[in-house]
């Protein structure tokens, strides 16, 4: 049985959220569990004036949570797990519920990130990228069909890691193709200013030689997908910026495969990694993959 660990930000929980993360489990053929972090301010007053009943005013407020949480849940489903706690850092909760429970997806919504955001400090959203080990799908809040599945892929990393990472992309990408029945495309991005510049100062025909790095490219992809034994709807290799181009070819009905590579120290701070970027962007639905 697979465990799908659906995060609640807010009480009540749209509907549209929850029924998609119990098709997500129903079709895993597994269980669903709702994860809900409580805190409030009063623990800080807490640390400077020592409350004595600082313990009992916490305890209410979980079950208070907790009572609504289930009384909502239980309305619209009655095979749901709930778990209310109290932790402030909510990303941190949720890594270790999801571990307790050995989750096999995590599902959250979508949350809108200011550009300089990820400047500053690091969303809850993105500190579930770089901590869990279980992929990660992101639902855009409001309801809408989805009409395919993209998994974005860096074709040209031939490391054992990222090849790796590429095989579980794919593989969870042809899995929700199927689950929802709808094509699947596999894409490619080539970050076409970089690579055109320096083969333009170092190769005269820089055109016909970049036309070659796309084609070796697209027989990257094709080989891959032969050797897992996943086909394809659709195979693509764009030039820009990756994403810019990955969020404009997902478009507002795709649901998008990708993979995290999570950066650490002040350059995770600084850059974030792909996945995180097209969270910047994306109005849809992602599903990352560690």
């Amino acid at each position: 049985m697979k465990n799908v660990l659906l995060v609640v930000e807010r009480i009540p929980v749209s509907h549209y959220l929850l029924a998609r993360a119990r098709a997500l489990s129903a079709a895993l053929d597994g269980q669903l569990h709702l994860y809900h972090a409580v805190y409030d301010n009063i623990e800080e007053i807490n640390k400077y004036v020592g409350l004595d009943n600082f313990s009992e005013i916490r305890d209410e407020l979980v079950k208070e949570r907790r009572r609504q949480l289930e009384q909502f849940v239980y309305d619209f489903a009655d095979d749901v797990q709930c778990r209310v706690e109290w932790c402030k850092r909510s990303s941190q909760g949720v890594v270790n519920w999801a571990e307790n429970i050995s989750a096999d997806c995590i599902v959250l919504e979508l949350g809108a990130h200011h550009l300089l955001e990820g400047l500053v400090y690091t969303p809850d959203d993105w500190n579930l990228l770089r901590r869990t080990s279980c992929p990660v799908m992101v639902l855009a809040p409001h309801e809408h069909p989805i009409n395919s599945v993209v998994a974005a892929v860096d074709s040209l990393d031939t490391s054992e890691m990222h090849r790796q990472l590429t095989a579980r992309i794919l593989d969870n990408a042809r899995a929700m193709a199927k689950l929802f029945n709808v094509p699947l495309k596999v894409l490619t991005v080539l970050p076409a200013s970089g690579m055109k510049i320096a083969i333009e100062a170092r190769v005269p025909d820089s055109l016909n030689l970049f036309a070659q790095l796309e084609q070796h490219s697209m027989d990257i992809l094709q080989q891959t997908l032969d050797s897992l034994g996943i086909e394809a709807d659709e195979l693509q290799v764009l030039e820009g910026k990756p994403e810019k181009m990955i969020v404009e070819e997902v478009g507002q009905g795709g649901l998008l495969v990708i993979g995290s590579m999570a950066r650490k120290g002040l350059s995770g701070h600084l850059l974030g990694n792909t996945s995180e970027r097209v969270l910047h962007r994306l109005q849809g639905d992602v599903l990352v993959v560690n």
